[in-house]
């Protein structure tokens, strides 16, 4: 396990704009009562923008307008590179297409994954989702409790995104822990050794598809041209990197943590169930309060950015759930309230990288909501069971233990 200190800010950083953040694992997660609650109190405690003293140092960017401008400025920051802290004598794994392709050669990449997820494609898959959905809340319900994370989120967007990717519904467990480790491990050597493997198995499939190509989205990227050239091997790996990694994560926590807020607010939920009409609005203020995925970008060049003298080679985090609790842009914004009227959230990012995937993330989290609310009763989180949590890439829920009346 490596030992990250803290370390001093660069010369000529104003002192009120350095603070001690560490992402993956900050004391705020624990003292604040949980991670939504540790970003609503670094919004407060911090400027927009600011320096972490932490895992080597790095600039953390949280008001809503500046994060959404950096994640425009592609010429200033980057994703090529992506990682914190920054470790140069790793080799650099293999890129995550499109993500990790700046503009202008993105819109090339990125287009064919677009054409996809499409929210008219990802609606034709409702009825798969749903069936799904009530499976796994079905088995539960007459328990009367259960780890609703591994009993359900866990299961329900990744099962349908192992099915849309054409991998081996056998291995969920394997997949799900590479992922875990990959996208939330501390210690850079394990999230290293967890992508290897997870290279390794993709690429076992593409091999396998690339001589008996079958209906699914492996498939589908194999028989791709960009810029009128057939795609490599390689080049399909790293698409399925990257929807390995975020198809096999994210949605699980974003589910999780809105079921979290609604096991402790049962006006809300008694609403939803009444209301039925109301969640996918709902879904969407729900996001906003728990968006789960901050995104780190390497500084291209120096340039005095909104006041911030930043230089060539600084890491940065745009910190996406911080920036969620603005209030500049939503009134009490720490708070859950299904009446705005406007949720333009960025939970999915801003700019050209935004997440692809976002209409099927939507789909599936309001699926869950509604079967929730008509198969299970009152729920809260069980007393004296705590709601273990942690940082990285993607802000992550380990248990949800909830308990209810069974009918």
């Amino acid at each position: 396990m490596e030992t990250i200190t803290t370390t001093a800010p660069p010369s000529g950083i104003d002192p009120a704009l350095v603070l001690d953040f560490d992402y993956y694992s900050d004391p705020r997660y624990t003292s604040a009562g949980g991670i939504p609650e540790a970003m609503a109190e670094l919004r407060v405690e911090a400027p927009d923008v600011f320096w972490s003293t932490a895992l080597g140092g790095y600039w953390v960017i949280q008001g809503y307008d500046v994060i959404i401008d950096a994640a425009k400025r592609t010429d200033l920051f980057s994703s090529s590179y992506m990682r914190i802290p920054p470790r140069h004598e790793l080799p650099e794994p293999h890129p995550s297409i499109p993500l990790q392709i700046d503009p202008p050669d993105h819109a090339a990449f990125r287009a064919p994954l677009t054409k996809v997820f499409t929210a008219t494609q990802m609606y034709k898959r409702v009825g798969q989702i749903r069936e799904l959905a009530v499976e796994l809340i079905d088995e539960i319900a007459p328990l009367g409790k259960a780890d609703f994370f591994t009993a359900v989120t866990e299961k329900l967007p990744v099962l349908i995104f192992i099915d849309i990717m054409g991998l081996n519904k056998a291995d969920f467990r394997t997949y799900r822990d590479l992922a875990k480790a990959a996208v939330g491990e501390r210690d850079l050597d394990v999230r290293y050794s967890s992508i290897d493997e997870a290279l390794r198995l993709l690429r076992e499939v593409i091999i396998a598809r690339t001589a008996k190509p079958e209906d699914d989205l492996i498939s589908y990227l194999l028989e791709l041209e960009i810029n009128g050239e057939p795609v490599s091997e390689d080049l399909v790996l790293g698409y399925c990197k990257l929807l390995f990694f975020a198809g096999l994560d994210t949605v699980a926590n974003a589910m999780a943590f809105c079921m979290r807020y609604l096991a402790m607010d049962q006006t809300l939920q008694q609403r939803l169930r009444e209301e039925p009409d109301k969640i996918p609005h709902a879904m969407e203020e729900l996001m906003r309060r728990h968006a789960v995925a901050p995104v780190i970008r390497k500084t291209m060049k120096d340039e005095n950015w909104h006041g911030y003298n930043v230089r060539a080679g600084d890491m940065v985090l745009l910190n996406y759930p911080a920036a969620n609790l603005d209030e500049r842009m939503f009134d009490h914004a720490d708070k859950v309230d299904i009446d705005r009227e406007r949720i333009n959230h960025i939970a999915f990012g801003a700019g050209d990288h935004r997440c692809v995937g976002r209409h099927l993330a939507r789909i599936e989290i309001v699926v869950m909501l509604e079967e929730v609310m008509k198969r299970i009763p009152a729920f809260r989180i069980e007393p004296g069971k705590d709601v273990p949590m942690r940082g990285g890439s993607v802000l992550n829920i380990e248990h949800l233990p909830l308990v209810w009346d069974p009918a």
